[in-house]
């Protein structure tokens, strides 16, 4: 089952299984084309094992052993021991710091959950789509809970205020983009600030420097291929692709993943 977003430059409503908008034609960032992302808060240790599946995660290369009791140096994990669920740090030294030893699956995921978006937003990537807060540690939480409901409507009303910015400056950016045509014969294709350009005599799309005339804006053929014009779609071409392969979350975001980054000699 595909979930929904918001598209990052017109606001419109789309599915993780449209590659692009199907209202303003940008990249969907968050298309997903092997499996539709549709847990988004596991609660059960089956659950987070899908999370993780779904976004692409190394789990060996992070260091996270889900529902596996791992006894090697360096890793975390959660795993059933009868009716109870253990969460755990190995450390560096080999010893092991128990986090959670309880009954409650769902408190034991989510511990352990909170961990792994620490880790991975540490090295810049968020697979939750959100900006990561400064610390995930339990410390913190417990002084967020003591703080009243007026920071959380505070940090509500700035992200609505970023997200507008962000959303008028993309449309204002991709406000222009569409095909255009010099007149000879070569259709170009304008997406932000960059040029593309391809002709009657090779369908394939060439990235170029600018558009040959100043006033490009009168040499408009709309935001929509015609097959008349006897090139390819751009929407349908190998650059088009790169532009929603680069604009997308993807297991390349962990290739230069390094686990001695993390913190191996704490208790969490």
């Amino acid at each position: 089952m595909a979930s929904t977003s918001q598209c990052t430059y017109c606001g419109s409503t789309i599915s993780s299984s449209e590659k692009c908008c199907p209202n303003c034609g940008a990249p969907n960032e968050g298309y997903v084309a092997d499996t539709e992302r549709h847990i988004f808060l596991p609660k059960t240790i089956e659950e987070l094992k899908e999370y993780c599946a779904e976004r692409g995660m190394p789990l060996l290369k992070m260091r996270f052993f889900i529902g596996e009791n791992y006894r090697k140096p360096k890793a975390f994990g959660i795993y059933r021991d009868g009716e109870n669920y253990i969460v755990y740090k190995n450390k560096a030294n080999g010893q092991r710091a128990i986090r959670y030893q309880g009954p409650d699956e769902a408190f034991a995921v989510n511990e352990l959950f909170l961990k792994l978006l620490d880790e991975c937003h540490s090295r810049g990537i968020y697979p939750d789509g959100k900006t990561p807060e400064k610390s995930s540690s339990g410390q913190q939480r417990n002084r967020q809970k003591t703080q009243g409901i007026l920071p959380p409507i505070i940090c509500i009303i700035v992200m609505i205020v970023l997200t507008a910015i962000m959303a008028l400056y993309s449309m204002h950016q991709h406000r222009n983009d569409g095909y255009y045509g010099d007149g000879d014969g070569t259709v170009y294709y304008r997406y932000g600030s960059t040029w593309y350009y391809s002709s009657v005599s090779d369908s394939s799309w060439y990235e170029t420097n600018e558009f040959p005339a100043e006033n490009y804006e009168d040499y408009s053929l709309g935001e929509y291929w015609n097959s008349d014009w006897g090139i390819s779609d751009f929407k349908s071409s190998e650059i088009w692709e790169d532009i929603n392969e680069s604009s997308s979350s993807s297991s390349s975001d962990y290739d230069s993943w390094d686990s001695g980054d993390t913190d191996w000699d704490s208790d969490w």
